[in-house]
């Protein structure tokens, strides 16, 4: 009995040792990083595009991990004058630390709002206030109508109509139809109703244009019709200048090389005296042929450029009679 109680003592002991090693040990120094404030949103865009206000904003990559997400505030300025301490501002929304951009549509044209975002940290400490956004969305131009394109030698040129001569306009490229990229692909807004893109040979491109109010805010309106770009249907222009020398034994062809820059050559056709129709007898990618031929009667010869899927028409006949023996 006397050993049983003397073994609960000495374990007795063994736990109080224990729980005041584990509760009175080095914790670590101290941090007040839990309760630091978040790093403020600094800077924030917004497009005005169709019906929709875009606020995008910047943070950095680094500060990401530290925060659950951004707040989106917003206020109606009533008049002018008011000045923005006395508005009283009201989320609209809280989205992820991973995102960077939100659509507001709720909104009316030529009304004053006020907008900033706020990080919210892990801890739920915000940051501090950013700067205010002022925005004041007006009525957006009519679409660009009628848009097309041709081909130059070296790029693609995209036209359309539109409707105020004071409008400018974006052009938005895709690969993929109907899902174009946030931003427009001309690096300023453009203000002819033409622009030129270089040519892709190996795939389809789509494109459609807004015109615009070069604003702060940069006042969008409602796209134009997509229009398919498809180098399977480039045809080139017909080869010119088609003229020949003969020998015994061979037929030399040799034309004006076609201006495009994306035809992969050509191809040459000749058709004998008694036969039905031209043949191909073989492709260059040079405005030159040698026909390894012995003729013996008149032949005639044409030339197509090879396009990315078409050949063009068939240049001017070059009609070749055989060298004869003396």
């Amino acid at each position: 009995m006397i050993y049983g109680m003397r073994q609960s003592k000495i374990l007795l002991l063994f736990v109080i040792i224990a729980f005041f090693s584990i509760s009175c040990g080095k914790k670590g120094a101290p941090t007040l990083r839990a309760s630091e404030k978040p790093v403020a949103v600094k800077e924030i865009w917004v497009v005005h595009r169709g019906d929709e206000l875009i606020i995008s904003w910047s943070y950095p990559a680094s500060e990401r991990a530290k925060i659950k997400g951004f707040y989106i505030e917003k206020t109606e300025v009533k008049s002018k004058e008011s000045e923005v301490k006395s508005h009283e501002f009201k989320n609209i929304a809280f989205v992820e630390n991973n995102v960077e951009r939100f659509i507001d549509k709720d909104f009316r044209v030529n009304q004053i709002y006020l907008y900033k975002i706020r990080a919210y940290s892990l801890r739920d400490i915000l940051s501090d206030e950013t700067s205010v956004m002022t925005v004041k969305p007006l009525p957006l131009p009519e679409k660009p109508t009628d848009l097309k394109y041709t081909l130059t030698d070296d790029s693609v040129r995209l036209q359309w109509h539109g409707h105020d001569k004071s409008n400018k306009y974006n052009v938005y490229k895709s690969y993929e139809k109907e899902s174009y990229p946030f931003q427009p692909f001309n690096a300023s807004p453009v203000t002819d109703m033409f622009f030129y893109d270089r040519i892709e040979s190996d795939r389809k491109v789509y494109y459609t244009v807004r015109a615009l109010l070069d604003t702060d805010i940069k006042d969008e309106g409602l796209p134009a019709e997509t229009l398919e770009v498809n180098p399977a249907f480039f045809v080139p222009s017909k080869p010119a200048g088609l003229s020949y020398a003969v020998s015994e034994k061979n037929v030399y062809l040799i034309w004006a090389g076609n201006p495009e820059n994306w035809i992969k050559g050509y191809r040459v056709y000749r058709q004998k005296q008694g036969e039905t129709g031209f043949k191909p007898i073989g492709d260059t990618v040079t405005p030159a042929f040698k026909d390894d031929v012995y003729l013996t009667a008149p032949a005639v010869y044409y030339v197509t450029a090879i396009g990315i899927s078409k050949e063009s028409i068939p240049s001017d006949i070059a009609e070749v009679a055989p060298v004869i023996e003396k």
